[in-house]
Formats: structure tokens, C-alpha cells, sequence
């Protein structure tokens, strides 16, 4: 078990801190002191490489250049990461970038002053909230302008904008234009907007009429001040725009050594809506979708962006602590009668903060050398309906559930809660990394690392090169578990399971297969599995195929309540008669979740059997094994169903059917059949369940002419 980590307060010191971050932050960014005193204390020099996985603004970059040592930055918000990349560029010309913006603010400035709308200058009379001008007024596109908040900005300060950035495009010179591009980001946001920033970001004193090209042109020149002033650009840093929660991908093996960060707390701030303005103005987020994939690839800290698919919370569905606090969450709503999305969503959001953080902690360590050090700056939160998360211990327990050793939690601060008048922490989590072989792997360690480690000691022990199957029985598992000096897990079978149905074997598994194959486990008798060489047959939807629009038939109360599960999914296919419509056959359902033994394989399931007929009196049994979210469909599965239907129902045509959710709630369904190159897909379709009347004569004259080719 993880010792009791050291509580310390952190030095408090601030030293001036350099105008360079204020270019453009974050109002909720942390300070750049704390970057400097973890440098220090883990004495970091000018050889190391420090990672900050969530490096917004970049803060921790911009500090660790200014120490010189280099710095790699991860960021999936393209606003954060156009800010950072573009901080980290001092390789310019101050004078050239100062010579370039008086050309631009000159040349805008001109064409504002025509218009009657220069800086300064007497507005005409307003009507409707607009100037009575000659010429109508630059706005944004209407779908850009759906995603910002109402009212954030007036119509004359953001006519100004637009003019300028016209200009910037007819001027264009790519030595400036990042820098340029920034300043009118932050003066867009702090000198010509209507928000306000608090705690949450909100409308404030509404500027009709705030000046742009003034404050735009005053901003580029404190960066060409501050870009004088800065060393030579010797020290490597660099920002990528991802994901944090999949790491490996993008970063060399042992390549770091110190990370420093603030991740988001699991609260009700949506981070995007922070930046949102901005993103519009600059072209990073023009459309609801593309606000939608940008939230899809952020750690899920809040109700707004969480997705059908979404499964982080299946990686702590074994811890307690965290399981106890979105419990008490949903208890609480109960209790309190809150019955709003947004607020049933309370529980699983918190389980879903914790279970992204547990796929960065697990995905980072390939990516640490030994011994490597880590700070995460975190806060204690009760947003949701005042229930408190400790959010500095829940991590630091997942931290050492994967074999980090937990240092301590430094106290940074305490804040009052609002509404419980409780003192909230905000504290460093202190981490160190002890490196894969010495890791810890007894006692609380994350059971999805358990199995992979067990699974992984069981195959290597039996493997011999050129082998294409190896038999083993279940209770191997537990020999392997007591080899790795490991707690038994307590359902073997949920072990197994897990490999056949949910996930793919471990790389250290697959390394073995050849070109176009894939290693899988099959059952092979009561308590017996064989690691199998088989033909690889991903089945996944094929994302280039059209989609069919069915009225939706589920009863309202079943979709109120209906989760993103396989059981959400089934019932959808049921009440839309999606099996008789896919198959073109008259079906019925017979039985869910049938469970049964085959002889030569051993107990076997599938999600639910229907059983059907048409027109010329064939009858057809139809297993379904269905999937939610980011779960695999699995060749295993099909074959089972094959063998569930030949030795129960052997009079009867098997048609053995799949169901998957995909993106927008979208369903794919697919048909198999067995030969020679094993269970391959025969037929492929999509379906989107939506309101009649969203059902066009456009879309109907579609459906016509398939029906005709």
C-alpha cells in the first residue's frame, strides 16, 4: 500500500514574473513561480526535458525555456496550442515585427476612419443595437457565431476585429503573422469583448464601442519589447496538439524527465468555453462539430463534454474511493429531486475524470525515464451538489495503484467553498517514477494493468517460436499471479473475458503474430482457453458508408432513461425493428442474454437470440452481440454464436448479426459469415434513429433510387 504521503506548503516566493506569459493565459493558469520551484527542486538542468501534458497557455514551457531546459508540451485545444507554440517562438526579428504592425494598424485604421467606425471616433446613432452607417457591418458566419456565448461581443468592436484581421490576410507575412494573430486574441478577449472571467466566464460591462486597432498595435509592440529582451533560442521546446490521454503515440521511449502540470478539476467548467471567442475569431472553431471533436479529445472534466462512447470510467470501476464519491453524488441528486441531464450526468463525469487521469498515468509511464519526477497541480472541488472530491488524494492513489511512488501532496493554497463554507486544497501531487522493473506490483495496483501482467507472464511462460496455438486452464492464472508476487484477482473468468471480448491482447502478445494476423483466445472446454494464431479480421464500422434515417420508434420514457451501454443499444435495435430491416426478414426476439454450454468449447453467451422468418417460409435464427461506445466487436463472439446456433438450433438458417453505436448515436449493423478465411463481414449498414419529421422528401427520394439501382 502506498505510504502516507508528506503534506508540505510550497515556497510562496514570487519573483517578478516575466511579461512573456501575459501575450496571452488563461485566467485560471497557474503561476509561473511554481513552475521555477519543482525545476529547482528537482534540479532540473540545462540536459533534461520536462513534459507538461496539459500545457494550456503554456506556462511551464515558456518557464522552463527562459531556465533553458527543454520542454515538450501536450494540448488538444488548437487555441492553447497556437498560444504556446507561438510563446515559444523568440527566433524573430523585434523590429521587423514592430515596422509590420504599424503598416497593418495604419493601413486598418484608414479603412475604419472611411467607414465613420476609427477608434475614437463619434459614433452614428444606434438602432437595433447598430450604428446607422453607410455600410453594413462585418460579422461572423451565423454557424460560428451559434457556438459563442450571446452577446460576448459587441457589433462595432468586432467589426473593427474582422477589419483587422481582413487586413492581416491582404498583408500577410508568415515571419509575423503568429504573433500578430495572438495579440489580437488577447485584445480581443481582455480589451474589446463583453465577458467577464470569475469563477465561471460570464457577460460583463457591455462595450459598445471599444477601440482595436489601438490596443491591438499597443500589444505587439510589449512583444517586440519583450522579444528584445530574451536570450538566444537554444533551448528545445516544442508543443503538439493531442490528446493527453494518449501519449506513447506521440512520445519517444524514457524521453522524460520531470513533468509539471495543472490538469482540469473534475468540476462544471466547460475549459473550451474559456477560449471560445477567440477560437471563432481565428478560424479554429467554426462549427458545432468541430466544438464537438475538440471536446471529444479533452480529458472529460465536466457534464458538456461527455459522450456516448465514452468508457475512461470502466479503468476505476474497481476503485472504491472513487466508485464511494459517485455514489454519494447520485444519491445526492436523488435526494435534492434534480433531474435535469446535465445534473445525471454528475456521477459519471467524476468517474470519468478519474478514469481519463488513469489512462494518462498509465499511458505516460513509457514515456518517463527511471527516476523520473512529477508534479500535478490539482484542487480539491464540490461542485457537484456539494459532495467533496478530494482531487490531490484520489490521484495520487490511482498514481500508485500503477506503480508510481507517491512523495507527498504540497499545499500550493486553500479557497473557501461558496456554497459549504468548507477550505478547499489546491495542492501538488508529488510523484516519482521507479521504472518498469522495479515497479510495485502487489496490493492496489489497477486491475486492468493486473490482468495485462498476468496474461502477459502465462503466454511468454508457455511460448516456444513457431507455435500457433498454446493451451491453458484457468487455474494457470492464478499461478502466474502468485509468480508476479501479485493479489489473486477475484474473478478469473472476468480475466479471461476481458481479453476475448473487450480488449486486444497485449503488444508483447501481438509482437509474435505475422504480417495480417492477430493473437486470440478461444475456449477450448470448461475452464480451458487457447491462445489462438488467427486471420487478423478487425470488424469496425466503415466510417465511408452512407447513413439511413429511421423514425424513431423507442418509447420516450425507455430513451430518457437509456445509457450508452449494450443493453441501451439493444433496445434501440428492438423497438425500431432494426433486425427486419437490416435482414429483410420478419423477426422476433427470443431470448436475451442466452447462456449455454457447446461441446468442445465450453459455456458460451450471446446478447440475444431472435428467431425469424420470411416471405417463402425459411426460418432463420438470429444471434446479436451488441456493443456500446469504444467496445470492440470480437471474431471470438462471432464464432461462438455460430456454435451456439449449430448445436441449439440446428433445423434453423443461422444469421449471425452485430450491433455497434458509433459517433452522433449512429448504429452500424453487421452480417458474418464462416469459411475458409475465417468470420469475415458479408454486409454492412448504418442506421440514425431521429424525429419523423427530420425525415426529409429529400431523404426519402434518396432511399427511392437506391430501392431502383
Amino acid at each position: 500500500m502506498r505510504p502516507a504521503a508528506a503534506t508540505t506548503q510550497v515556497n510562496k516566493l514570487r519573483p517578478e514574473d516575466s511579461a512573456l506569459h501575459d501575450w496571452y493565459r488563461f485566467v485560471l493558469s497557474y503561476p509561473p513561480h511554481l513552475v521555477r520551484n519543482y525545476a529547482e527542486r528537482f534540479s532540473l538542468g540545462s540536459g533534461a526535458t520536462v513534459l507538461d501534458p496539459f500545457c494550456g497557455t503554456g506556462t511551464t514551457l515558456v518557464e522552463c525555456k527562459l531556465r533553458g531546459i527543454g520542454s515538450v508540451g501536450v494540448e488538444a485545444n488548437p487555441m492553447a496550442a497556437f498560444a504556446s507554440r507561438t510563446k515559444l517562438d523568440w527566433d524573430i526579428d523585434a523590429g521587423g515585427l514592430s515596422d509590420h504592425a504599424d503598416a497593418v494598424a495604419e493601413a486598418a485604421a484608414s479603412r475604419l476612419a472611411a467607414q465613420g467606425l476609427g477608434d475614437g471616433q463619434d459614433l452614428p446613432l444606434f438602432r437595433s443595437g447598430r450604428p446607422l452607417t453607410g455600410a453594413p457591418l462585418l460579422a461572423l458566419p451565423e454557424e460560428s457565431n451559434a457556438i459563442l456565448l450571446t452577446n460576448s461581443i459587441s457589433p462595432v468592436p468586432l467589426h473593427r476585429l474582422l477589419t483587422l484581421l481582413a487586413v492581416l490576410r491582404e498583408q500577410h507575412d508568415p515571419a509575423f503573422v503568429a504573433h500578430e494573430r495572438l495579440a489580437l486574441a488577447k485584445i480581443a478577449v481582455f480589451g474589446a469583448s463583453n465577458l467577464s472571467f470569475g469563477p465561471e466566464i460570464g457577460l460583463g460591462k457591455i462595450r459598445r464601442d471599444a477601440p482595436a486597432v489601438a490596443l491591438w498595435r499597443a500589444a505587439v509592440a510589449q512583444m517586440a519589447a519583450d522579444l528584445r529582451g530574451l536570450p538566444p533560442e537554444r533551448t528545445a521546446s516544442s508543443l503538439l496538439q493531442a490528446d493527453s490521454r494518449q501519449l506513447p503515440r506521440m512520445l519517444s521511449a524514457e524521453s522524460i524527465d520531470a513533468v509539471i502540470t495543472s490538469p482540469p478539476y473534475p468540476n462544471e467548467k466547460d475549459y473550451t468555453r474559456t477560449t471560445r471567442l477567440e477560437s471563432v475569431l481565428l478560424g479554429f472553431l467554426n462549427s458545432r462539430q468541430q466544438l464537438r471533436s475538440l471536446k471529444q479529445d479533452l480529458l472529460r472534466s465536466n457534464t458538456r463534454g461527455v459522450y456516448i462512447g465514452d468508457r475512461d470510467d470502466q479503468l476505476v470501476a474497481h476503485n472504491q474511493a472513487i466508485q464511494k464519491i459517485a455514489a454519494q453524488i447520485e444519491k445526492r441528486r436523488i435526494e435534492l429531486g434534480k433531474t435535469s441531464g446535465f445534473e445525471k450526468l454528475y456521477a459519471r463525469v467524476t468517474q470519468l475524470y478519474f478514469g481519463g487521469m488513469t489512462r494518462h498515468f498509465a499511458e505516460l509511464r513509457a514515456a518517463l525515464r527511471p527516476g523520473a519526477q512529477l508534479a500535478y497541480v490539482v484542487g480539491d472541488q464540490a461542485s457537484y451538489l456539494q459532495v467533496m472530491i478530494r482531487t490531490g488524494q484520489l490521484l495520487a492513489d490511482v498514481a500508485d495503484s500503477l506503480g508510481y511512488e507517491v512523495v507527498g501532496l504540497d499545499l500550493f493554497r486553500t479557497r473557501l467553498a461558496t456554497a459549504t463554507r468548507e477550505q478547499l486544497r489546491e495542492e501538488a501531487v508529488i510523484l516519482r517514477w521507479p521504472g518498469p522493473k522495479s515497479r510495485r506490483m502487489r496490493g492496489s495496483m489497477n486491475t486492468k494493468n493486473a490482468y495485462t501482467a498476468i496474461i502477459e507472464h502465462l503466454f511468454h511462460d508457455k511460448f516456444k517460436p513457431g507455435d500457433r496455438h498454446i493451451d491453458f486452464r484457468r487455474e494457470e492464472l492464478a499461478e502466474a499471479a502468485s509468480a508476479l508476487n501479485l493479489d489473486l484477482p477475484k474473478n478469473l473468468g472476468d480475466l479471461v473475458y476481458s481479453f476475448r471480448y473487450r480488449t486486444a491482447l497485449p503488444a508483447s502478445i501481438q509482437q509474435h503474430a505475422g504480417a495480417g494476423e492477430a493473437w486470440l483466445i478461444r475456449p477450448a472446454g470448461r475452464a480451458r482457453y487457447r491462445f489462438v494464431l488467427a486471420r487478423d479480421n478487425p470488424i469496425a464500422p466503415n466510417r465511408a458508408l452512407s447513413t439511413t434515417k429511421i423514425p424513431d420508434a423507442t418509447p420516450g420514457v425507455v430513451a430518457k432513461y437509456a445509457l450508452s451501454d449494450e443493453q441501451a443499444l439493444l433496445a434501440k435495435v428492438r423497438y425500431n425493428r432494426l433486425i427486419d430491416i437490416f435482414t429483410g426478414v420478419a423477426c422476433y426476439s427470443l431470448q436475451s442474454h442466452l447462456r449455454t454450454a457447446v461441446p468442445d468449447i465450453g459455456q458460451v453467451e450471446t446478447d440475444e437470440i431472435y428467431i425469424g422468418i420470411d416471405k417463402r417460409g425459411r426460418q432463420y435464427v438470429l444471434p446479436v452481440q451488441a456493443k456500446g461506445g469504444n467496445d470492440k466487436l470480437s471474431v471470438v463472439q462471432i464464432e461462438q454464436d455460430l456454435a451456439i446456433c449449430a448445436h441449439k438450433f440446428p433445423s434453423l438458417i443461422c444469421r449471425a448479426i452485430a450491433a455497434q453505436f458509433m459517433a452522433e448515436g449512429e448504429i452500424a449493423l453487421f452480417e458474418f459469415e464462416e469459411s475458409d478465411d475465417g468470420v469475415t463481414v458479408t454486409e454492412e449498414r448504418h442506421y440514425r434513429l431521429v424525429p419523423p419529421e427530420e425525415l426529409s422528401d429529400a431523404d426519402l427520394a434518396v432511399y427511392r433510387a437506391r430501392a431502383e439501382s
